[in-house]
């Protein structure tokens, strides 16, 4: 006979089973009114557009989403969301290392690595490549995150306030995983 104990067990294994949300594609990590709403944002309008491509050992990305829009409550500051899934890790790693050190300097380097192995956090500095053509005053953070087979890349251009909730978006983005 089964102890109470292990019987429960079972049990609460099998209800967090099923309970766990699985990603199977980029529209699975759009945010929604609810989940701006949750992070404090408010934003009249979401606009994203998905792609499917059909995959081969030399086309590695599988689906790519891209959605806009604008930090209503914070001067207006334009957010794009960027969400690449690829077939391998390999792949998805070279293009990540590419993607977030091309064109960037160390001095805009904010955090790495605290929303998970391989993430970098920056903001636009003047050692940028063209970096001298930025506008004072405008600030434009990058958030990339590497999470299973995708790749988050999340930015914005407006004001300074923007960066916490640039982490913000990220977190929320990488609770849709659990």
């Amino acid at each position: 006979m089964m102890k109470p104990a292990v019987i429960l067990m079972i049990i609460m294994i099998l209800i967090a089973g099923c309970s766990i949300v699985k990603i199977s594609g980029t529209a699975d990590l759009i945010l929604d009114e609810r989940d701006l709403q949750e992070i404090g944002m408010r934003s009249s309008e979401i606009d994203c557009y998905i792609e499917e491509y059909e995959t081969s050992e030399h086309s590695p990305l599988m689906q790519y989403c891209f959605c806009n829009f604008t930090i209503d409550n914070l001067n207006d500051t334009e957010v794009a969301l960027e969400f690449k899934k690829f077939t391998n890790l390999k792949d998805l790693n070279r293009s990540y290392q590419y993607d977030s050190l091309h064109y960037f300097s160390v001095e805009g380097l904010i955090r790495e690595n605290d929303f998970g192995d391989q993430s970098r956090f920056r903001v636009n500095n003047e050692n940028d490549y063209m970096g001298y053509l930025d506008v004072p005053g405008l600030y434009n953070y990058n958030l990339w995150i590497c999470k299973d087979l995708y790749m988050i890349h999340i930015t914005s251009k407006g004001t300074e306030e923007a960066e916490d909730y640039i982490a913000k978006i990220g977190r929320k983005i990488l609770e849709k995983f659990r």
